[in-house]
This record gives C-alpha cells, structure tokens and sequence, in this order.
C-alpha cells in the first residue's frame, strides 16, 4: 500500500514508519520540520515532507502544500499521528494546541484523496472521569461509552474524531480512530517513565512523584501492541466510521509503575509524594478502558499486563 504518516518524528511515527517499510508498504512521512534522509534512500516512496498542517493562513502558498501533496502522491493510507500530546492545559496558548490537533485533521480529512483510510491517533482521555464516581463496580471504558473530556487536549481529540466521522459519513474518506493510551517503548522521549528512571540515577535518596498515595491509575501499552494495533486497522475493511481502544488488558496506579521502573533498574528507593497540589487541572486520576472490540479483529497484546510491559521497556533501555 501507499501510506502517509503525519508526525513521522514523534516517538510513535518513527516506530510506524520503520514496521511499515518493513512490511514492504511504499511510505512517505509529513512532518512539522525537515529530516535528514540518506542520499541513498531519496526514493518517491521514502519522502519526507516538512508541512505545519494546523497553519491557517491561506494567502501563504505553503498552506497548499498538503493538497498537493496528496494529489501527486495520492496515499491510500494516512497514519495522522500529528498533534500536541499534551494534557497539561497550555495557560499562555491554549488555542495552538487547536491548531495542532483539530485544524490539521479536518485538513487532513478534506483533502484526503477520496476513498483514502485515515486513521487517526485519538486517546482515551475522551472519556474523562464520569465512569469512576462509583468506584464499588470496578468500571471501565468501552466504546460504546459517553466521552466527556476534562481537558482541552481531551476536547481536541473527541472533535477530530467527529471530523474523522463526518467526512467518512459524507463518503470522503474511511476514519478510523484509534483511543491510545500511554504508550512506551524503546527511545522514550518524556513522559512517566523517562521522569522516574531519571530521578532514580539521581543523587537525591528520594523517589519525588506528582500527587498523593498511590497516584494516579491508566494503562500502559507496549509500543510493539500499539504498531500491531494501528496495522491491523489499516489493513481491516471496515464500512464505518469506527473508534478502538487501544489498551493492554489492565491499568496500573503510579506506586505500581515505580516499582516496575525500580525493579528493571535495580535501584531502590522510598517515594516521597508531592501532593494533589502538584498536579494538573484536567489531568485524569483514573482510567480503565476495555480492548474487547480490537481484540474481535484478531489483536492480541504480546504483554497483556502493564506492568510487564514497563519492566520490558525499562530493560531494554539498560
């Protein structure tokens, strides 16, 4: 197939980019700057092209260059990974993380070539915190759930969904969108993780962690089960606009992925906790969402649990 991924120089797109090529699809890669490519690799079919798609301006000729793009190049697939994965509200600019994430889907999605599949990289914190008033019945999210966003990247994310469905409705394009959660593996670049190995190597004889005992609980995705996962969705026929959760079988509170980091690292120490203040307004204290509808087109996890998926992560990382 030729496929286009946006974002190629995140942590998933580069991951994406290198299964896909070897899986012998024909890819080309969008993103926000230019990228080094070997002399020897310069192919029609391993392009990159540097596009801001939540510039707005229409008197810049360069807010054409994605039309063109898929004009000439005419993708059958588009991976959108492209957006701003911050939770953490943007006080000064709250409006680019808008440009990043809903401007460049819906110009993602408007000039698409017709019939193209886009699937989009959407995130559980869609759904927000309503499930987990009642906490007696153990919940958790599946599809088929409300999604009430407590954050603007949340919001962001619902809104490209609906574009995804809008245009699919319209019979443009073929949306997908994939409800990621964290996602780790080889080459972490921020994140949980990457903060905890960090302040272990550190001098300080202390663990210091955001919040209050024992913190806050998601789920954690190995970043194979993720690529297995966004494959599996290009490659299923699917007639509708369709969301998927893609989340290993359980969720993990942060006290449990310290002691997996510590316990890949060999190094011990007490957590001091820093309090509730030290968090984030939107952030979400507890998710637990279900992967049965993923798992129905034949996606099984190889670490179903997420804390052995960080204590692989971390023991790779040595």
């Amino acid at each position: 197939m030729k496929i286009l991924v946006t974002g190629s120089t995140g942590f998933i797109g580069k991951h994406l980019v290198i299964k896909l090529r070897l899986l012998g699809h024909s890819v080309f890669t969008l993103s926000r700057r230019p990228v080094l490519v070997n002399k020897r690799d310069q192919r029609d079919d391993n392009k990159h092209f540097a596009i801001n798609l939540g510039a707005t301006d229409q008197s810049n000729p360069s807010y054409f260059n994605f039309e063109n793009l898929c004009k000439e190049y005419k993708p059958e697939v588009i991976f959108h990974l492209a957006s701003s994965p911050i939770v953490k509200i943007d006080e000064d600019s709250p409006h680019n993380i808008i440009l990043d994430n809903v401007v460049s889907t819906q110009k993602v999605a408007h000039y698409a070539p017709e019939g193209c599949k886009v699937i989009l990289a959407s995130s559980i914190v869609v759904y927000g915190d309503w499930l987990f008033h009642n906490l007696r019945n153990n919940p958790s999210y599946d599809e088929n759930h409300r999604t009430k966003p407590t954050s603007v990247y949340g919001m962001t994310k619902r809104a490209s969904e609906s574009i995804l469905e809008t245009y699919t409705n319209m019979g443009r394009i073929k949306g997908v969108s994939a409800r990621l959660c964290a996602t780790v593996g080889g080459g972490l670049t921020h994140g949980v993780i990457k903060d905890f190995i960090k302040k272990l190597r550190s001098d300080n004889p202390y663990l210091e962690v955001l919040g209050g005992h024992p913190g806050s609980t998601k789920p954690f995705c190995h970043i194979e089960d993720t690529l297995d996962a966004l494959v599996l969705l290009a490659e299923s026929d699917l007639d509708k606009h369709e969301t998927y959760n893609v989340v290993p079988d359980n969720s993990i509170n942060i006290e449990e992925v310290a002691d997996a980091v510590m316990i890949a690292l060999n190094i011990n120490k007490p957590i001091k906790w820093l309090g509730e203040e030290a968090n984030w307004k939107g952030d979400n204290k507890l998710i637990r969402a279900e992967n049965e509808k993923l798992k129905s087109l034949g996606w099984t996890p190889q670490f179903p649990d997420s804390k052995n998926v960080i204590i692989d992560v971390v023991g790779k990382e040595e």
